[in-house]
């Protein structure tokens, strides 16, 4: 009784409580490049494919959850529509999958249509020796899918800032997170045309 009621308070209050709240993640994440596929069954190299120089959210849900990840992934969704409504093209959002025993990736695919999923929203799933790598290189990792925390980790791959924040915050407060990321892909945009397109290294 003891241990569910530490686990209610870790997975569910805590994450609200916390909701309005960033904190900021390492400076550098070692991505794996490890193969996944997306709910359209594309073969895709995680980092190289989805991560490398982009600015993207990523997220962490199965699909046959009945807790956290529907809104979670509600929560993506009021962002992808606000993302669009503004116009921004250059920002990804990533739902990776901690069942892949379960999240095949038409179960994705179906999962995705029902949140009304655009283009630009991926939804990945792969073999559990892969999907491990990223969980942990996230540090979201858990032996147990229902223990999986309401993790969202926003990212500029260029500049190697890399921010986390509950994902059950409300889509406005991860709004926010988001356009800071924005703005500093364009400042890093600006700012390589201002030099030619050279990094400078010390």
């Amino acid at each position: 009784m003891r241990q569910s009621l530490f686990l209610f308070l870790i997975l569910y209050l805590l994450p609200v409580l916390s909701a309005g709240q960033q904190n900021s993640g390492p400076t550098k994440v070692s991505i794996p490049d490890v193969m996944v596929r997306d709910q359209n069954d594309r073969k895709l190299h995680f980092y190289t494919d989805l991560i490398k120089d982009k600015t993207v959210a990523v997220n962490f849900i199965f699909t046959t959850c009945t807790t956290i990840c529907p809104p979670l992934t509600a929560n993506f969704a009021k962002v992808q529509k606000t993302l669009l409504q503004r116009g921004e093209k250059n920002f990804y959002l990533i739902s990776v999958s901690v069942d892949p025993e379960t999240d095949t990736p038409a179960k994705l695919k179906s999962y995705a249509e029902m949140f009304q999923a655009k283009p630009g929203w991926i939804f990945v799933t792969g073999t559990r020796a892969d999907l491990e790598q990223i969980w942990r290189a996230f540090s979201v990792y858990t032996s147990n899918k229902q223990d999986h925390p309401a993790t969202v980790v926003i990212g500029n791959d260029a500049r190697h800032t890399w921010t986390y924040a509950s994902g059950l915050a409300s889509a406005d407060k991860l709004m926010v997170a988001i356009a800071s990321m924005i703005d500093n892909q364009r400042e890093s945009t600006s700012a390589a045309k201002q030099d030619g397109g050279k990094i400078s290294r010390q």
